[in-house]
């Protein structure tokens, strides 16, 4: 056999035990990545397994929810659409905003940054860029227009933090307050930071916020309902109040207005926001002419703290200079 066929012969050969020898690796690969992929797949099921027989956060909040869904619906509320809405996967229990509710007089807040040059000029912009539309304000509510600026700038920075929480879940985890497995829970967390706040003395303030986040959890369905809202879109504070003028439900139904006259009432719109600020202190006794005495005792109603009232009145002053 000449060498060129012969070397031909073994090359082909060699090329064939090569593709043979790559035939069953493929073939080996394949079946390893089979079992392993069984292996998995039964491990993965074993542990969701054991994970479902444990009690799950949506069935914890079903039982916390339960009994409120059962008071609300005896105040007249439907329960068909109440357990929809609290089957809501975006029903959550806020520890965060509960904790801070029942100690929130025992922190400190500063508000003296709204003081500074840059909080001032900010709202001697906007003061000017809606003074046309404040004046109006002013004038049919008598009150002054750097009051109801100060306001909205130290609520919530003329409407650029309103707060991320859903308001919904503020209320409904309040309601919670007082349960005994939810206030051991609470108080454990705290306790050590605030040590000078006794069991009882939690109990009595959960009782006290439980009572009135009812209250305003009943507020809050009656404004979706009223303004057709999605309740799970109005989002605000750890405090539930929302909207540039961080009203709350109740003080929503009962003095915002309608500022642009789009036949809404949406606190984020600065408009409706500026005149609501200003009927809120119309309504309790503001006018012209009023005392820096009673101007104080008029705000407080509005935010029962004396730092951010004096803040309010010393920012109205900055501006109008």
């Amino acid at each position: 056999m000449p060498i060129r066929k012969a070397n031909e012969k073994k090359h082909i050969l060699n090329r064939k035990g090569f593709n043979n020898t790559m035939r069953y690796n493929r073939f080996f690969t394949i079946l390893a990545i089979f079992f392993f992929s069984f292996f998995i797949a039964v491990t993965t099921h074993s542990l969701t397994n054991a994970e479902g027989n444990k009690p799950s956060q949506p069935n914890k909040l079903r039982q916390i929810n339960a009994p409120l869904i059962d008071k609300l619906t005896n105040d007249g509320f439907d329960r068909e659409y109440l357990q929809k809405i609290f089957s809501d996967p975006r029903v959550k229990f806020l520890e965060k905003a509960l904790a801070i509710n029942l100690i929130n007089r025992d922190m400190k807040v500063d508000y003296s940054h709204f003081l500074n040059r840059t909080s001032v000029n900010r709202a001697k912009r906007f003061l000017e860029n809606e003074l046309s539309f404040l004046n109006k304000v002013e004038k049919q509510f008598k009150v002054e227009k750097e009051v109801v600026v100060s306001i909205l700038l130290i609520e919530s920075s003329l409407g650029k933090r309103t707060g991320k929480n859903i308001v919904f879940n503020v209320f409904t985890t309040l309601c919670a307050a007082a349960k005994t497995e939810v206030l051991k829970d609470t108080y454990q967390g705290f306790k050590k930071k605030y040590p000078h706040l006794t069991f009882e003395e939690i109990r009595k303030r959960a009782n006290k916020k439980a009572k009135w986040a009812y209250q305003e959890l009943k507020h809050l369905f009656s404004i979706a309902r009223r303004e057709k809202i999605d309740i799970f879109l109005i989002k605000g504070s750890w405090a539930g109040a929302f909207g540039a003028a961080q009203f709350l439900p109740s003080s929503y139904v009962r003095y915002a207005l309608d500022g642009n006259n789009d036949q809404k009432v949406r606190l984020l719109n600065r408009y409706d926001s500026m005149v609501s600020v200003a009927n809120y202190l119309k309504e309790n006794g503001w006018k012209e002419g009023l005392s820096n005495k009673r101007k104080k005792v008029l705000i407080r109603r509005y935010n029962n703290s004396t730092p951010y009232i004096d803040t309010v009145l010393k920012l109205a002053q900055k501006i109008e200079g």
